[in-house]
Order: structure tokens, then C-alpha cells, then sequence
């Protein structure tokens, strides 16, 4: 039975992010999909990865999961960034393909009716949730308790998906503290003094962030910069603060 399932390959299309500003976490996910066939091998499945490159971009991910399909592609998966898997989503729906999230938690992603999209990924409400009321726990740990906060988010699929769902969680989720000013960036920048000098000026007891890697990495070495003082950064969550690439850059201010 075991040989007979491994005889005709699963062809499963790999949509990542491994050039462009996501990069660095597309191409991790790659060698994560990797290190997966091995495993799938020993329980008696074979299959063949169709590797394309979405170049952090939406309109190239459509592009791609068209491709795949043409050659062969039986199900697809990714795309790690929201505005790609919502992009890839309506090819495997039009094309009737199987399409797994691995990475993406804009919520329209299955909030559409699709029939051959599955998400193996926390909604970014569901994240939002969780990440706030971590919050509570921080707070009553260390036994301080702000009372105001700066909100720093990136203005993609993602962080506006972050922002939706945060400012609905806000008001139920009895918090101790208010957001006295949100502030958008594009996740591309490779410059965010402006956002930083507006985010000290607000004066916060805290930072509240959503993040990439890049932008996570850049907005902190400005912080240290512009010696911004706060009683610390948290994010409620976002991958940016948590990939081992953006410790190794930043050395000891990644605990800033």
C-alpha cells in the first residue's frame, strides 16, 4: 500500500516570496517545504515540488500559479505575504486547484467562499486576539501597567487586515490602555525617521508594532537613533521581531 501511493508523485506548486523585500523569510519557508519531503517519504508519499518565485509581489504570484498549473502543478501552496494569496487564490478557485495558505492571515483570504482554498494560518483577528491578551499577562508580570500607546503598522494586505481586526478587539477586550496614535508605513521604505520622530513626539508609555523583517530591523536601529524612550516594543503579532535574521542584525538592540 505504501509503495503504491509513492509510485505517481504529488506535483505541489511552492509560491514564495525568495527575491524582492521578503526575501529573507520567503527563502526560509522554502527550506522549511524541503525539509517536509523526507518526512512525507517515510510515511509512504511521494511528492515533487514545483518551486516559483512570487518576488514579493501580487500581480507576479498570479502570475506564477498560473504557470505552475500549466505545467502540471496538482495543488498549490503559500504564498507567505497576504496580498499574493489573495492574488492566488482566485487562479486555484478559477482553475478549481487546491490551494493551501501556509503564511497569511488577511482575513478575505477565506472569507470568500472559495471552494479550493484552505488556510493552515490564524486570521490576522485571530492573531490580534491573542497577541492583546498577552498584553494583560505582560502587564501583570512585570507589575507595571501603561496607559498609552503608539501603534507603528506596515499599509499592506497584512498590516491593514492587523489594524481592522485591533481596533475592533480594543474596546472588548478591556484593556488598560488607549492607542493615542496610529502611524502607516510602507513596508518597503528604506527610510522611517519621519514615522519614528512621529511616534516619539507622541509621547506613549509603549510601542505597538506590525511588522516585516526589513522594515522591523529599520525601524528599530531609527528608534535607537532618535533615542526614543519607551517602556518597550511589543508586537501582537507580526513576523518581523521573531525571525532569527532580524536578532542577528541588530545584536544587542534587538531587546531595545
Amino acid at each position: 500500500m505504501r509503495s503504491a501511493r509513492a509510485a505517481t508523485p504529488l506535483k505541489l506548486g511552492v509560491l514564495l516570496p525568495r527575491s524582492g523585500h521578503l526575501a529573507l523569510i520567503g527563502q526560509a519557508c522554502q527550506r522549511g517545504a524541503e525539509i517536509g519531503l523526507p518526512m512525507l517519504r517515510d510515511m509512504g508519499y511521494a511528492v515533487e515540488l514545483m518551486n516559483a518565485d512570487t518576488e514579493s509581489n501580487p500581480d507576479s504570484g498570479r502570475t506564477q500559479a498560473e504557470k505552475l498549473i500549466r505545467e502540471g502543478a496538482q495543488m498549490l501552496m503559500g504564498c507567505f505575504d497576504s496580498a499574493t494569496t489573495l492574488a492566488v487564490a482566485g487562479v486555484a478557485e478559477q482553475k478549481g486547484i487546491p490551494f493551501i495558505v501556509n503564511i497569511g492571515a488577511e482575513p478575505k483570504i477565506t472569507e470568500q467562499g472559495f471552494k479550493y482554498v484552505f488556510r493552515n494560518f490564524p486570521s490576522a483577528p485571530m492573531l490580534g486576539k491573542g497577541g492583546l491578551l498577552l498584553y494583560k499577562d505582560i502587564f501583570a508580570a512585570s507589575g507595571v501597567t501603561p496607559k498609552t500607546a503608539v501603534l507603528l503598522h506596515i499599509n499592506d494586505s497584512f498590516g491593514m487586515g492587523m489594524l481592522a481586526g485591533i481596533n475592533a478587539l480594543m474596546p472588548k477586550l478591556d484593556l488598560p490602555f488607549t492607542i493615542v496614535e496610529t502611524i502607516a508605513y510602507d513596508p518597503k521604505a528604506r527610510d522611517l525617521s519621519i514615522e519614528v520622530a512621529k511616534a516619539k513626539a507622541a509621547k506613549a508609555d509603549f510601542v505597538m508594532t506590525v511588522t516585516r523583517l526589513n522594515d522591523a530591523i529599520l525601524l528599530v536601529r531609527e528608534m535607537v537613533k532618535q533615542q526614543v524612550e519607551t517602556m518597550g516594543i511589543i508586537s501582537p503579532g507580526s513576523p518581523g521581531m521573531y525571525d532569527k535574521q532580524f536578532f542577528k542584525a541588530l545584536g544587542k538592540y534587538a531587546e531595545y
